[in-house]
């Protein structure tokens, strides 16, 4: 093992390593660290050189860890997670600014970061905002204070059931269109697309709102019917996704547009819109998934309450 030079170590080629290890793209990384693809490839090449290790293998459908990186990630993702902590303390010692804690949908993580970022840099906020997935422990984290407030998607009445008396659950967004997405030449492609064709097929959970062990309503729909369904994994990350579905026969529904609209960059991977009549068909026997926003109910925060508009806003527009 080369002995590391901590000289030339810094803080964002360790952030690039957390980021590709756990989303596997550059692509996505550049998107959630607001950064060029052209400085996640000088950082990655400093580390390669810092390592004396090559870190990542690259395949058509992303960045792969090898074993060396997977075993730098935790340590490399402590580090990080600690170094955050700075942000807390100068917010103690700076009044005039503040940090959020936003909680985010992994399958559209992409989408809020440099939208809301650049909201706040053009009204001239005097606040940063610092974003995680959503995530099984995510609402008890909001209600501990850790984080500012979060976005899901799940079920309105099983979250406002949830949530203590002094927060809100508001529903920003019902999630009315389905999308199927799978492997570019998976079988189910070659002929009509319904309901029952996909119950045949291992099938993929996306949604983690704020009761882990609710159904979603594909499960909820061949629940009622006597469909068998076989759940083979849930995953809440957007390359994680992608990886598994190139890789394995399963099938995902899900009710983002906004990740349908990127599939046709996305390799060996393939998405289509579900018929209405095969939409109508489900909503029969189950409730649309509606985007939540979790906070407190301290209405006289004029920052929270800007922050939470822009939120709405860009939920409306691009989610």
């Amino acid at each position: 093992m080369k002995h590391v030079d901590f000289e030339k170590l810094d803080m964002m080629s360790l952030l690039i390593i957390v980021n590709l290890c756990e989303n596997k793209s550059a692509t996505q990384a550049s998107k959630i660290l607001n950064i060029p693809q052209s400085k996640i490839s000088r950082c990655l090449r400093n580390c390669r050189s810092i390592f004396g290790n090559e870190l990542f293998e690259r395949k058509k459908y992303g960045l792969i860890p090898n074993d060396y990186a997977k075993s730098i990630y935790p340590i490399a993702k402590e580090i990080v997670e600690h170094a955050q902590r700075f942000n807390q303390i100068g917010q103690q010692h700076k009044g005039h600014e503040r940090w959020f804690e936003v909680a985010i949908p992994g399958l559209v993580s992409y989408l809020y970061p440099k939208a809301l970022m650049k909201s706040v840099k053009q009204e001239n906020k005097h606040f940063h905002l610092n974003f995680s997935p959503w995530n099984a422990s995510t609402l008890q984290a909001i209600m501990d204070g850790e984080i500012t407030l979060g976005v899901c998607c799940g079920n309105h009445q099983e979250a406002t059931a949830l949530v203590e008396k002094n927060f809100e659950v508001e529903s920003i967004k019902s999630l009315t269109e389905l999308f199927l997405v799978c492997a570019s030449d998976h079988p189910i492609l070659q002929g009509e697309i319904t309901l029952e064709k996909i119950a045949q097929y291992p099938f993929i959970k996306t949604e983690v709102g704020c009761n882990p062990r609710s159904t979603c309503p594909f499960e909820d729909y061949c629940h009622a019917n006597g469909i068998p369904l076989n759940i083979d994994i849930c995953i809440s990350s957007v390359s994680s996704l992608f990886l598994y579905l190139q890789e394995n026969q399963a099938l995902s529904l899900m009710p983002y547009r906004a990740v349908y609209d990127v599939l046709p960059d996305v390799p060996m991977i393939h998405g289509c819109r579900i018929s209405d009549t095969e939409t109508q068909k489900m909503f029969a026997y189950a409730t649309p998934k509606t985007v939540e926003m979790i906070s407190s109910t301290n209405n006289s925060d004029e920052d929270l309450n800007w922050l939470k508009q822009q939120i709405r806003q860009v939920t409306h527009a691009m989610v």
